[in-house]
């Protein structure tokens, strides 16, 4: 019987020791899972596009026109198929994303046409009629994406203050392979 009193006490001693050493243990465990759910919340929003940057709801042509706005950069082409693939991926946004692309490479062809049949250079307005752009500062922005790219002529001399062109190489736009496009089917 005293030995199993001795075993009894020498239990109790180990007991707060053993528990001790458990909640030790399933600390590790919480710290380890809770450090996972940190760098998982922090790769979702770091990776993911930013809603102020694509913008929520709405027409989809306003969506990209209101990311171009803020995006469009000096000397940074714009990359249509990062915006296709990452950015507007829902098929109605594809949609507005291919008919302004598409309208980004007409676009200086009409100008060039106008100008020369006209001796007239067309206003944002007016091109923007022309294609049917209803969003205040759709043309700019295109123009703005077209003059971005390091790998496009300059095609045009705009006023710092309206952006309304002011000069237009026709030479430039007819000589290039696929702005000049337009021109030469005609």
């Amino acid at each position: 019987m005293a030995q199993s009193r001795m075993f009894d006490t020498a239990f109790r001693r180990q007991q707060p020791l053993a528990t001790f050493v458990k909640l030790m243990n399933m600390f590790k465990w919480l710290a380890a899972t809770a450090a996972i759910i940190v760098v998982g919340v922090a790769l979702f929003f770091s990776l993911r596009t930013k809603t102020e940057d694509v913008g929520s709801g709405g027409d989809p042509e306003a969506r990209i026109v209101s990311y171009l706005k803020k995006n469009v950069k000096p000397g940074q082409p714009v990359l249509v198929t990062e915006l296709y693939n990452n950015v507007f991926t829902s098929p109605e946004e594809r949609d507005a994303l291919q008919r302004l692309y598409d309208i980004s490479f007409k676009a200086p062809a009409f100008a060039a046409e106008v100008y020369t049949n006209t001796g007239k250079i067309p206003t944002l307005a007016e091109l923007s009629n022309q294609f049917q752009l209803t969003i205040p500062g759709e043309m700019g922005v295109l123009l703005r994406a077209i003059e971005s790219d390091p790998r496009v002529p300059k095609f045009f001399e705009r006023d710092e203050t309206t952006g309304e062109i002011t000069r237009i190489y026709v030479d430039r736009i007819i000589s290039d392979e696929r702005f000049g496009r337009p021109l030469r089917n005609r």
